[in-house]
């Protein structure tokens, strides 16, 4: 069995632990213990697990069978996909009291009684996941966002906030069911799943029976659906509002309130009680045509995309391409889009789908759901930098790891690159799989693992990315980008230098290590799509990790094309 995963690297929070488990942990280390635990509620949840693993050795040390004790234990215990049995990486050395004082010690100390809890069969506690929003945007056609505020995507939950659009059209659906479609230039405060205020600009509900009863406010005027369709339409501080199915209750500046059916149109002066007006429907945003319009962008966005994939494609650097374009059932299963070798880097697809990409009915994505699903390939040679870039759909981080692109073996030179349940993107290169880690003596050789910040939540689940991550032994770096943005660089130290680079065989997805004779392997196949990816023999610049993003994503490009 073995205790809950932990990266093998030089963090220190692993040795944290296990310094703290053995009694031996310095005052200073045991106050960043503390402050982690306190502000990490997935290093809570990994301390909890240690320390239950901890206890339970102790209490079965003497049994004769402690193996089968263990794995029984872990099978009742909630935490994540474990299936190699193995004997425990550590175990407490020291005496039974020094560790029972040092964790008096440390609820004395200010930390969280509940951090100690055991997780074991008893029932643990753990924090349950959480998200931020009340709706969600459904789609877009021709976006423009203003200038002071960044672009928005299908699929972004959106909360309490001030939604503006300078032009284009999105709709927004609600999490009460009720679905807003907007047309800019347009200011709309987003209350509630069952409120929001019209500033300025053209909207128009559609409000199905079970969202009766949501509110929409404009200026000194306060509409409450009653399971309908009606537009919204504000400028320069006088609306209109048009009711074309079902009814609405309308009251305007503080007075009666007013049924109004369909059919029906009133002007809403800021000055002045409401008047009847005749109806103008095309005053407000069409569900149709905002259906045909993202349906052109999306047309225009993959066709941009087919010639950018075609000039990359032709790049001398790039070492293998993958699209997932091709039909399912065909040979070769994957085909590699790059250079006279394109044929030795071809795919083969275990168990993994072909599924909807960035581009419903234009493209498909490979989706690697199932635990055994994955891509082999093999890139043979040497090289001198990675770059590696791909676009990827998370639906979740519910693993310890979850696989992007990773080595078969972990020998010297191979990489591992793939993402944290803390939404972390790693990259790994093994620096000598002959010499034991400083850090994790029972782990791989020697290597070192580049962290990103995390990068993804919960939130974000179901929305596309475009992650890339690069090697760079000439200038002794290594960064990490999301959607086309540098978000972390680290240096490369003396000790971690290597620049004889290899790969192998390897897999995209997941990493199964098909070699070995033991048919369990850890699960780290990733729980969401990936719509391409791409492997360079450079270390790519800043700039070209933003054309990449720019040129490839799903909507329109910085300079408009």
């Amino acid at each position: 069995m073995n205790p809950p995963s932990e990266p093998s690297n030089g963090e220190p929070e692993q040795l944290w632990i296990e310094e703290y488990l053995d009694g031996r942990i310095s005052p200073a280390d045991f106050e960043a213990l503390q402050d982690r635990l306190a502000e990490s509620p997935s290093f809570r949840a990994t301390f909890r697990r240690y320390a239950a693993l901890d206890s339970h050795l102790w209490e079965r040390s003497s049994s004769e069978d402690d193996e089968a004790a263990m794995f029984a234990w872990e099978s009742a215990t909630p935490s994540p996909p474990l299936v190699a049995i193995a004997r425990p990486r550590f175990v407490l050395r020291t005496a039974v009291p020094l560790a029972a004082a040092a964790l008096a010690a440390f609820a004395l100390g200010g930390a969280l009684m509940g951090v100690l809890a055991p997780s074991g069969p008893a029932g643990s506690i753990l924090p349950e996941a959480s998200a931020s929003g009340f709706a969600a945007i459904e789609r877009l056609s021709d976006p423009v966002w203003p200038d002071d505020s960044g672009p928005r995507f299908e699929g972004d939950l959106v909360a309490g906030e001030l939604f503006r659009l300078a032009s284009g059209t999105a709709e927004i659906r609600f999490f009460s069911g009720a679905s807003m479609i907007v047309e800019g230039p347009a200011e709309i405060a987003l209350r509630s799943a069952w409120e929001a205020e019209c500033r300025s600009g053209a909207v128009r509900m559609l409000v199905p029976p079970a969202a009766r009863g949501f509110r929409l406010h404009g200026p000194d005027t306060e509409i409450v659906d009653l399971g309908t369709e009606f537009g919204l339409d504000v400028r320069d501080g006088t609306a209109r509002v048009e009711v074309f199915d079902g009814e609405i209750a309308l009251r305007h500046r503080g007075g009666p309130e007013r049924l109004v059916e369909g059919g029906s149109a009133w002007e809403l002066p800021a000055s002045r009680t409401e008047t009847p007006v005749d109806p103008e429907a095309n005053r407000f945003p069409d569900p149709i045509a905002l259906e045909t319009g993202s349906s052109a962008q999306r047309a225009t966005d993959f066709h941009r995309w087919t010639s950018y994939r075609d000039r990359l494609a032709a790049d001398d650097r790039i070492l293998a391409y993958y699209t997932f374009e091709e039909k399912a059932g065909l040979v070769p299963d994957l085909a590699n889009r790059t250079g006279p070798l394109a044929g030795e880097h071809d795919g083969a697809i275990i168990l993994a789908q072909q599924v909807d990409g960035r581009w419903p009915g234009l493209k498909p994505a490979m989706e690697f759901r199932r635990p055994g699903s994955r891509v082999r390939v093999r890139i043979d040679g040497e090289f001198h930098a990675f770059t590696f870039a791909c676009w990827v759909r998370i639906d979740s981080l519910d693993r310890r790891y979850n696989a992007l692109f990773l080595g078969d073996g972990y020998e010297t030179g191979e990489p591992h690159w793939q993402i944290r349940d803390d939404g972390k993107m790693m990259l790994s290169v093994m620096v000598d799989d002959t010499r034991p880690s400083p850090y994790q003596p029972d782990d791989a050789g020697f290597h070192r693992v580049y962290f990103s910040p995390p990068m993804w939540d919960l939130s974000m689940s179901g929305r596309w990315l475009h992650l890339a991550s690069v090697f760079d032994p000439e200038n002794r770096r290594v960064s990490h980008y999301v959607d086309g943005v540098r978000i972390h660089r680290q240096e490369i130290t003396d000790e971690y230098f290597i620049d004889h680079l290899r790969i192998g065989n390897a897999e995209i997805g997941n990493w199964g290590q098909p070699f070995r004779e033991e048919p369990t392997f850890a699960i780290r196949n990733l729980n969401g799509r990936m719509g391409e990816i791409a492997l360079f023999d450079a270390a790519l610049a800043d700039a070209e990790i933003t054309e990449l993003y720019e040129q490839s994503r799903a909507g329109k490009c910085a300079n408009g094309r």
